[in-house]
């Protein structure tokens, strides 16, 4: 008999069966009287099988390969020949998993991966909870921290906060009536259906809210965790799925001396979509999604179990250092210089750009700078320090100028594309939300009305300087239209002098 251990489900030939309800069964728990952080962990059990002390439930402490154990009494171990595993439990918890069947079970087993059951030629990507696996010729296995909870996770605080923003509510004023985590749970409900069951409406009828969510405006909420890099992309390092990828395949390139050859892809798992998007961006070919039963039936086709184990770790937040601007005199401050200097990715011309936007330019001179400004934005990447600097100005000056009426929706084009291109600093980011702050009225009916409660979402578990912090808050507030005062509003959200980008004080800064 094999066995597949897999996330949601896991499979055998007499059923599907999910671990954590085995386990809350044979320790006579209920699922619904148990704290979120405990449900959280058992949806996570596979990927930490080697974490000890996992839990703590009915005044017992469970390590985690112990509520494994408990969950496969039921399931007839003893009768198991085959356990097929997911790519992300390759290493130490395959081994905590043959130990148990063979020890604890008396059943010797086979142990077979996902990749294995595909030829060298696919692409095969699981999807967990917490991680997923992407297997490269069935020789490199990188395991990337990104999985299902991370999409659910966003989605719904994204809801949750766009939700405050349109009533008008604030974090404290739930947290003093005790309905923050209430509405947080509901929010994080909807994200799942409309992940899982393709909701299209929110609906909260206490609260008298209703509104329709887009794909468009789900892609763009993903974001963050889907990323956007691409194969020939200078990426430093992984900070979203994408950018792992990419990351994955050049590690590829310099272990194996050669470019990965993929004639197919292989999805395993519930939440598909999202990931797919990126793959068939990367990779242009055909896609075939499988399911857990389909697995059960596959025959191992690469024998190969000593893989290349590559781990994706996502750094830390530490902010984003800035270069500091040469402060010179020249002789010639104009458009013509301007497009000079960046073309030569010369640092002076910020000061121009500078110098410019605090002219009071009009007619045919404003419309040529809102124009050069728009080709510096069009031509910057985050590839250089130097052009992260150029596209930080660019932005910090339209956010400032009267921007010709003929002009407004090639910019607003423009700063969305930059909006949700998340390998781009933070500071760069607080420049784009307050140009949503000065245009509020013309971002609502555009992408760019997704962006403020986007990083509200995204900016959570950043350590921040608290004037960034309460301008983010504030400048949201006030796209969204709420009577706040951004320059003196004191209290919950902190003093918005505190934030330089209040005020856009660039100062060739």
């Amino acid at each position: 008999m094999r066995v597949y251990l897999g996330y949601p489900e896991s499979l055998a030939p007499n059923g599907r069966f999910k671990l954590k309800d085995l386990f809350l069964k044979e320790v006579d728990v209920d699922y619904e009287s148990i704290p979120i952080e405990v449900k959280r962990k058992l949806l996570s059990l596979l990927e930490n099988l080697e974490k000890k002390s996992y839990i703590f439930i009915g005044n017992v402490i469970y390590d985690a390969i112990d509520i494994l154990e408990f969950a496969l009494f039921s399931r007839e171990p003893h009768s198991v020949k085959e356990v097929l595993l997911p790519g992300y439990l390759y290493g130490k918890p395959t081994f905590l998993v043959r130990n148990l069947f063979e020890k604890t079970f008396g059943a010797k087993v086979s142990v077979f991966y996902d990749f294995n059951l595909f030829s060298p030629e696919t692409l095969v990507l699981n999807v967990g909870y917490v991680k997923s696996s992407l297997s490269l010729g069935g020789t490199f296995l990188s395991i990337v921290p990104v999985g299902e909870f991370h999409m659910v996770d966003l989605l719904g605080n994204y809801f949750f906060n766009r939700f405050l923003l349109e009533k008008g509510i604030s974090n404290t004023e739930l947290r003093k009536k005790g309905l923050r985590g209430e509405l947080l749970d509901r929010f994080r409900s909807f994200a799942g259906r409309v992940l899982f069951k393709g909701l299209r409406r929110l609906n909260l009828p206490d609260y008298s809210y209703s509104r329709e969510v887009t794909e468009r405006e789900v892609d763009l909420v993903l974001s963050p965790v889907t990323g956007s890099s691409n194969y020939g992309d200078f990426v430093k390092e992984a900070t979203e799925f994408s950018s792992a990828v990419v990351l994955s395949l050049y590690r590829f390139e310099e272990v194996f001396k050669e470019r990965p050859k993929v004639r197919e892809i292989a999805v395993i798992g519930r939440l598909k979509f999202p990931f797919i998007s990126v793959l068939r961006r990367i990779f242009p070919v055909p896609v075939r999604e499988v399911s857990e039963d389909e697995l059960l039936t596959l025959s191992p086709v690469n024998r190969k179990y000593k893989v290349y184990l590559h781990r994706v770790d996502f750094p830390t937040y530490k902010g984003n250092p800035f270069l500091e601007v040469p402060v010179e005199t020249l002789e010639e401050v104009s458009i013509k210089s301007l497009r000079y200097l960046f073309n030569r990715r010369d640092l002076r011309g910020l000061n121009v750009i500078a110098e410019l936007t605090e002219r009071n330019l009009e007619g045919e001179e404003l419309a040529s700078f809102v124009y050069e400004l728009l080709y510096i934005m069009k031509r910057s990447s985050f590839r250089t320090k130097e052009e992260v600097a150029y596209l930080d100005y660019a932005i910090s000056a339209l956010s400032r100028l009267e921007i010709p009426e003929e002009l407004f929706d090639r910019v607003l084009e423009e700063m969305a594309g930059k909006a949700f291109n998340w390998l781009l600093p933070l500071r760069t980011k607080l420049n784009i939300l307050y140009f949503c702050h000065r245009f509020a009225d013309k971002v609502k009916e555009t992408d760019l009305k997704v962006f403020p409660p986007l990083l509200l979402s995204y900016v959570r578990d950043k350590k921040l300087p608290e004037g960034e912090r309460n301008f983010i808050r504030t400048a949201a507030r006030l796209v969204y239209s709420v009577e706040l005062d951004l320059y003196e509003r004191k209290g919950e959200e902190g003093d918005g002098n505190n934030c330089r980008y209040c005020k856009g004080d660039r100062e060739g800064k």
